[in-house]
């Protein structure tokens, strides 16, 4: 994936390999072959619904290479589309950007906010520096049952290279997610901060520290909301809680004649925390599972009641406070806190029906910035705290 020639590349099922075509001429389409000392001139042939993740070295002079290397520009990877399937009339699928996340000089990260027809080649600047280039390429491909490609995104990291960051070192990743799954992607959450936009990282504490599950559909979600979505009936639709992002959903809960009040209320607190409820929410987008410290605890206070009055839970919500933690210059996302509000019933489900056996349950999210604002500071007047001798201005005085 270091290099391409070829503007249009398909796949062929049943784990084959990938390959690449232009104006119907096709060819092989490879990533760079695996370990960090790999150069990025050996590479390793892809093949369909093979998650692969690899990085390799590449040998680069800036002064020549910066603006005219296309491994290191922006458009060799995004330029690029996908055939749905293997047939000679397969539907042409783009390859959407989902996200550009620039890496500064001392490795932090933020989102960019793109502009129409804005420029991100590489160009070099002052003292051999080189900016805008590639170090990281991440494709989801989305596909159905029967093995076509239904869409694609690409999630890249440009950052500045100069003379002593030589050989530069890129990474590449491909992960296929099936459409008809109900998988949810989750992308990197920010180095060290979180970016807006990108899902929280939550996990469980365990006595080895906290852990996390490889489905993506067990992260700090809440309700999608879908028309005429039942809450007792069917797998819900869930999308992932996005940092920054305030969301409103929810679902209707159908009532019937002699319903179980606490069965319900069991039910429907499992359907708006969601499967593998987390504990914890990690306070930066990169923070290590071995460091419990760096993992903040979600506050929840509700227990169902049993019984005729039991309670019954109308919404969740979810209220995260964070702050700007770094420098004034590049300050990065951290949160601080996260509470579980639950809202409930005050009485009788016959009654809370209101009669027409319908009721909405909600489910929210809210960011509060809880930063103190930035003023600038002023050193204290120095003063002289010295003692003389006394005789030191003899014989003057």
């Amino acid at each position: 994936m270091c290099s391409f020639s070829a503007d249009v590349f398909w796949f062929q099922y049943e784990d084959v390999m990938l390959t690449v075509g232009e104006s119907g001429q096709r060819g092989m389409f490879w990533l760079p072959a695996a370990g960090l000392t790999a150069d990025c001139v050996d590479n390793n042939p892809a093949a369909f619904l093979k998650d692969q993740s690899s990085r390799c070295s590449r040998r680069v002079v800036l002064d020549q290479d910066c603006s005219s290397l296309p491994a290191l520009s922006i458009n060799t990877y995004t330029d690029i589309q996908l055939f749905a399937g293997k047939q000679i009339d397969a539907a042409v699928v783009p390859v959407k950007v989902a996200s550009i996340i620039l890496q500064s000089t001392d490795d932090t990260q933020s989102e960019l906010q793109i502009s129409a027809g804005e420029n991100l080649s590489p160009v070099l600047l002052r003292n051999s520096l080189c900016a805008n280039v590639v170090l990281k390429v991440t494709y989801v491909i989305r596909y159905n049952s029967g093995g076509e490609i239904v869409n694609a995104t690409v999630t890249l990291v440009l950052g500045f290279v100069s003379d002593d960051m030589l050989p530069l070192e890129q990474e590449f990743q491909i992960t296929y997610v099936q459409e008809d799954g109900g998988d949810v992607a989750v992308r990197y959450s920010g180095n060290p901060g979180y970016v807006v936009g990108l899902p929280l990282v939550s996990g469980t504490k365990t006595a080895d520290g906290i852990t996390s599950s490889i489905d993506p559909r067990d992260t700090l979600s809440l309700l999608h909301s879908a028309e005429d979505q039942d809450c007792l009936q069917d797998p819900q639709q869930r999308s992932p809680v996005l940092f920054g992002l305030n969301s409103v959903s929810g679902c209707t809960l159908r009532l019937v004649d002699a319903e179980n009040c606490s069965l319900v209320s069991h039910l429907l607190l499992d359907v708006l925390r969601g499967p593998n409820y987390p504990q914890y929410v990690a306070s930066f987008g990169n923070s290590h599972f071995d460091n419990p410290l760096d993992w903040v605890q979600i506050k929840n206070s509700f227990s169902p009641g049993e019984g005729p009055s039991c309670s019954i839970p109308l919404s969740l919500h979810l209220e995260v406070e964070w702050t700007k933690y770094g420098s004034l210059m590049n300050p990065q996302a951290q949160i601080v806190s996260i509470k579980e509000v639950i809202q409930t019933n005050t009485s009788s489900l016959t009654l809370l029906s209101g009669g027409s056996g319908v009721l909405p349950i909600r489910s929210s999210v809210a960011f509060i910035p809880v930063s103190a604002a930035a003023l600038p500071g002023y050193r204290a007047t120095p003063t002289i705290d010295a003692k003389l001798p006394f005789d030191f201005f003899f014989p003057f005085v």
